[in-house]
């Protein structure tokens, strides 16, 4: 009697334990399930690193497209295992054979689209019959016809080199702004080119300058325009003074009260407001390991003043600090003996450097191994690996 109620209750005990068990694989496979049927939700990615490498599929061994440089933004709209899939550019192209193809109309059942013009080619993704297709036929070989991709093909970015910077919506915003300030630039290196051609005593550059600033100022989140902005007013800052420089050579006869008052904001001749500026740099009270730097800010303000005539150097530096950007790392010292080095120091994020430091304004000596906010204005970088900035101030 004793054992058949041992019996029955093991079985009992037993029988509980797998249906316990049981209910918690349920459980399990039910959240998995739940988590899998989750739907992706697309967004703009930001591409976190230079020469990242696009691929036809997502694997190491899939072939390479493309590259694409940090600060680029993407549009996400799906993932594969290490790989986020992104929507191909507007000017990519792929290819099909146009004997499927009749009248814009894809005439079989699963037409293959290559990423080129071959029979070996990766395929991407397939048309369906009777699907409509617009293309040309490609001029180096007329069997293939090179369309747009469709919205069934993506390619591979892996995800470690993107984040995330917004929404969908902020990928269509983020493309008008590129437009905008490429025609911007585009203008603005069309009117320089035209007053560059121009004698002195006929140039406006007005509106080219304020064309580049406003790029400078308003388009911080596109590096490469403000790049280029900064090269082109530079460039037509030096044509217009050299210019002026020798339209006063050439004009001997000019009254000596009109000739003082072309001279006040050409660098090369040292005016009332010129002195002005050699005193303030050459008796800045400062520590001897940042003096070094006084004569390319010299020079830097000199050729501002070109556009901002009767100026001084405390309204240029105020002009830099109301245009700064703000940056936060650890401060290390940069004493390589290298010719044209952009800084005597580094600011370094997680021990990678964000950019080389120099200033007239701040002894960053008694900073170095210490985690600050730096107000920071753009510096030529000499072709150096990374960005140069003046320290205007210390949070």
């Amino acid at each position: 009697m004793r054992k058949l109620q041992f019996l029955t209750l093991l079985i009992f005990t037993v029988s509980s334990s797998n249906f316990l068990f049981g209910e918690e694989v349920k459980n399990i496979k039910e959240e998995k399930s739940l988590k899998e049927a989750s739907p992706f939700i697309p967004f703009t990615g930001k591409i976190t690193a230079n020469k990242v490498r696009i691929r036809a599929n997502a694997d190491l061994d899939s072939p390479i497209i493309s590259q694409i440089n940090k600060d680029e933004l993407v549009l996400v709209v799906g993932e594969k295992g290490n790989y986020y899939a992104v929507k191909p550019f507007e000017d990519s192209k792929v290819y099909v054979f146009r004997t499927y193809i009749i009248d814009n109309v894809v005439e079989a059942n699963k037409v293959n689209i290559r990423l080129k013009p071959d029979n070996n080619s990766p395929i991407l993704g397939q048309l369906k019959n009777k699907e409509k297709v617009n293309g040309s036929v490609y001029k180096k070989d007329g069997k293939w016809l090179e369309i747009a991709p469709p919205e069934n093909v993506c390619f591979y970015i892996s995800k470690e080199y993107i984040s995330s910077s917004g929404d969908i919506s902020h990928y269509g915003l983020m493309k008008e702004r590129k437009e905008e300030v490429s025609k911007l630039l585009n203008s603005a290196f069309f009117i320089t080119q035209a007053e560059c051609k121009k004698p002195f005593n006929e140039m406006d550059p007005k509106k080219a300058i304020s064309q580049f600033e406003a790029i400078i100022k308003g388009y911080s989140d596109f590096p490469e325009f403000v790049q280029q902005a900064k090269e082109g007013l530079s460039l037509l800052q030096d044509n217009y003074l050299q210019k002026k420089i020798v339209f006063l050579e050439t004009k001997a006869n000019i009254a000596p009260e009109e000739k003082e008052e072309i001279f006040k904001d050409v660098s090369s001749y040292k005016s009332k407001e010129d002195k002005k500026s050699y005193s303030y740099f050459s008796n800045q009270n400062i520590s001897s390991n940042m003096k070094h730097w006084l004569p390319l800010e010299e020079e830097l303000y000199n050729k501002w003043t070109t556009f901002h005539p009767n100026r001084s150097p405390e309204d240029f530096y105020n002009e830099q600090k109301a245009n700064c950007i703000k940056l936060s790392g650890t401060v290390s010292a940069y004493d390589q003996n290298v010719k044209n080095k952009p800084g005597d120091y580094l600011l370094k994020n997680d021990s990678i450097p964000q950019g080389y430091l120099y200033s007239t304004h701040v002894d960053l000596s008694k900073y170095v191994g210490k985690k600050v906010s730096l107000i920071l204005s753009p510096r030529p970088n000499n072709n150096f690996a990374f960005p140069a900035y003046y320290v205007n101030s210390i949070e």
